[in-house]
């Protein structure tokens, strides 16, 4: 850890941050918690991304998710504090979807007024920029009000945007109020979702793929260019690198390619699409 860094960041692995580039800003990610069937996974570890999204329309009853004990996150903020950390920034998903920032909270009250949490509003790399925002202002040294301040303008800039293949997940999961009942004709079409303030907005609709691929990229250019662009997608690697080739010119630097967690992925389902960008301030 940079001798220079005094403000530690936490996430949890909803946030989608690459590997590598967590690595490297220093960004610790805190595993949520995934169930099938009988089998309870560690988010990230023992079974790849790839083998859920293959297996995902074999599975007998639907994945369901859970955030992490308060007891995974006193072990993370312990570690960093031993580190010589002087405050850590929280960031997680949004509040609305997830009780993972209840669970952050309930350990973080251990540790006086050290920790600040952070509600993200958002999902998947929608959080993500926004950790990758704060880890590069505490990288380069700054004090906490600093940090705090990229990571709000990140959360005010940020645009998330996804093409969803079926809302039949969605519609299991029970996040989503307005797909609760009477949905009927919706689960035939494909659907335009955002994610505002922690709230799932549809946004548009289409009656094919093709037709909704073109709404999906004509929002993008809507909101370009971008400071940072991620292609996210659930099993179809080839379509996320075709509209990552098709959005090149809207952003300062290439794309990311990224294949949302499985604990996402459990709720939007399999072969869907999405983008989550960083507009330039």
């Amino acid at each position: 850890m940079s001798s220079t860094r005094r403000v530690g960041i936490v996430t949890d692995s909803t946030s989608d941050v690459p590997e590598e580039e967590a690595q490297g800003l220093g960004i610790h990610v805190v595993p949520a918690v995934l169930v099938i069937g009988n089998d309870t996974f560690q988010d990230g570890h023992e079974l790849s991304r790839s083998d859920f999204y293959r297996r995902m329309p074999t599975f007998s009853q639907p994945a369901s998710t859970a955030a992490p004990s308060p007891v995974v996150f006193q072990e993370t903020y312990s570690r960093l504090f031993e580190e010589g950390v002087e405050r850590i920034l929280s960031i997680h998903v949004a509040a609305r979807l997830s009780g993972m920032l209840n669970s952050a909270a309930q350990a973080a009250r251990s540790f006086g007024d050290r920790i600040e949490l952070f509600d993200s509003g958002q999902v998947s790399m929608g959080l993500g920029l926004q950790a990758i925002e704060a880890a590069s202002a505490a990288l380069e040294g700054a004090g906490l009000e600093d940090v705090l301040r990229r990571a709000r303008d990140a959360r005010d800039r940020i645009q998330l945007v996804a093409l969803i293949r079926t809302l039949e997940y969605l519609r299991r999961s029970g996040r989503v109020s307005w797909l609760k009942a009477g949905v009927g004709d919706l689960l035939r079409i494909k659907m335009l979702l955002t994610v505002r303030d922690g709230l799932v907005e549809a946004v548009g609709r289409a009656r094919t793929w093709g037709k909704g691929w073109s709404e999906l990229i004509n929002l993008a250019r809507s909101w370009a260019p971008f400071d940072r662009l991620a292609v996210l997608h659930s099993g179809i690697p080839e379509e996320a690198a075709e509209m990552a080739r098709e959005l090149r010119s809207t952003c300062r630097v290439e794309p990311a390619i990224v294949q949302v967690t499985t604990v996402i992925g459990a709720h939007v389902g399999p072969r869907s699409i999405g983008l989550a960008g960083l507009p330039r301030g």
